[in-house]
């Protein structure tokens, strides 16, 4: 089996089973942080696992131009000599073209990600200068409008605002006020909002995967409760319960992120009774174990092929 073929083999298998998988034991927010770096390893090997055997791939059939029963020890010395040469001229351009392939694939989906953070980038810097240009400043980040509806959400800007509605004030009490302007604070200062316009790009550039799908939808209901545990900490666990309670449902632009916008259910079952002890314990050693499985599983194919247990054929 080639080295291409196992990753191959390991991306399915990602591709497959890892949504389901990972849904079932992130979706309770145990330990958000490492669910995010388990989702985010999830994808970055698949996208850097696939341009590896896809580029191996058309270079051990460039390889084969010419000799057909050659064997190299390793898969990265048959591609210098190919590049160099040493197989002939049409292997040397089947070889360049299948880099140049793989490369380009990996930029082109690196642009798109880069397009959707930029766009985002442009709206929320926008839409910031605009409420604060019509609301009133509550404070040095907060900036409330008029509006029938209670809402509260932050949006990133030079400076970026956190808006709340004049609804909203009348609506919380000093206390749950705190606790939401505490939790749209948090999603500035960790920049979330960079990392879901990320996931979305990513979800934009290659649609058809469920993995990066998944990935986006449970990253941002991850990101929430990043958020909610720093405001509980600072406010107490109530009054942000109640919050946003009070906030369930109301409109959030595109571009912003809110304190009631995502998975409220599960985070209001989460606030009113937070995992402990054992249980998140339990959920830091398997998010732990599968970061370090999905992450080592390449390594490990590379070092079999290096020692002759993994044969790559060229």
């Amino acid at each position: 089996m080639t080295i291409a073929a196992a990753l191959m083999l390991y991306v399915a298998a990602i591709l497959a089973l890892g949504p389901k998988l990972l849904s079932h034991i992130t979706a309770d927010g145990g330990a958000p942080r490492l669910a995010i770096a388990a989702w985010t390893t999830a994808v970055v090997m698949v996208i850097g696992c696939s341009v590896a055997a896809i580029a191996l791939l058309l270079v051990e059939a460039a390889g084969h131009w010419d000799s057909p029963d050659s064997l190299l020890v390793s898969c990265l010395e048959r591609l210098r000599a190919i590049l160099l040469g040493h197989a002939g001229l049409p292997a040397r351009w089947v070889a360049t073209v299948a880099v140049a392939i793989a490369v380009g694939s990996l930029v082109a989906v690196v642009v798109r990600i880069g397009r959707a953070m930029s766009r985002m980038r442009i709206h929320t810097f926008a839409h910031a200068d605009a409420v604060r240009l019509v609301g009133k400043s509550h404070g040095s980040d907060v900036v409330v409008i008029e509006a029938a509806e209670p809402a509260a959400y932050c949006v990133a800007g030079r400076p970026p605002a956190i808006v709340v509605t004049t609804a909203a004030l009348a609506a919380l009490d000093e206390a749950q006020l705190a606790a939401v302007v505490a939790h749209e604070r948090a999603h500035l200062d960790g920049r979330h909002a960079y990392v879901v316009a990320a996931a979305r790009g990513l979800t934009a550039a290659l649609p058809k995967f469920g993995l990066f799908t998944s990935a986006a939808t449970h990253i941002g209901a991850l990101l929430e409760m990043c958020a909610d545990d720093t405001a509980a900490r600072r406010h107490g666990r109530q009054p942000l319960l109640t919050g946003l309670l009070t906030l369930s449902g109301a409109f959030t632009p595109a571009h912003g992120l809110a304190a009631a916008g995502i998975a409220v259910l599960t985070r209001a079952v989460r606030l009113s009774d937070p995992p402990r002890g054992m249980a998140r314990m339990q959920a830091q050693v398997t998010l732990s174990g599968a970061v370090a499985a999905m992450a080592a599983t390449p390594l490990a194919i590379v070092a079999l092929a290096l020692t002759g247990a993994l044969i790559c054929f060229a």
